[in-house]
């Protein structure tokens, strides 16, 4: 499943990405355009924009009912139940998938102690970032009944 988030749903994106989903996101979109793309590279459309929701073309889509990202995690989630997290797969900037490196590649990108403490690490091919299973990872809002492992 992939998605386009609307310009009002930037927060929403960047966690669905670090979940692992693909989510095109870009807030100078317009309205036409994330329709346009949504049907060209077969996008679910995710909005809280009820005119865009209401327009004859952007049938692919589901309105997101809350303000709060952990609740609107949970609403994707619950409407694609077939579709599992897979944290850390994709970057949260650029929604490229992430190349495993070699830990030593790490070692003058992330601070002393994730280096010394982390045995795997993760680049984004596109940006460069580096990302590495912590805590945070544990903490993303899901619904309480999906654990990520």
């Amino acid at each position: 499943m992939k998605f386009i988030a609307d310009v009002m749903l930037g927060r929403l994106a960047k966690r669905m990405r670090l979940l692992g989903f693909d989510v095109l996101y870009d807030r100078t979109l317009s309205d036409n355009e994330v329709i346009r793309l949504s049907l060209e590279q077969d996008r679910m459309i995710l909005t809280r924009d009820t005119a865009m929701a209401a327009r004859p073309l952007a049938t692919n889509h589901l309105f997101i009912k809350s303000g709060l990202v952990g609740e609107q995690i949970e609403q994707v989630l619950s409407a694609f139940s077939d579709e599992a997290p897979r944290p850390l797969t994709r970057c949260s900037e650029c929604n490229d998938i992430l190349d495993q490196i070699a830990k030593e590649e790490a070692r003058n990108f992330v601070p002393r102690y994730v280096y010394e403490k982390k045995g795997s690490f993760l680049r984004c091919p596109r940006c460069g970032r580096i990302y590495w299973k912590g805590t945070h990872v544990q903490r993303m809002a899901l619904p309480k009944s999906m654990k990520i492992k």
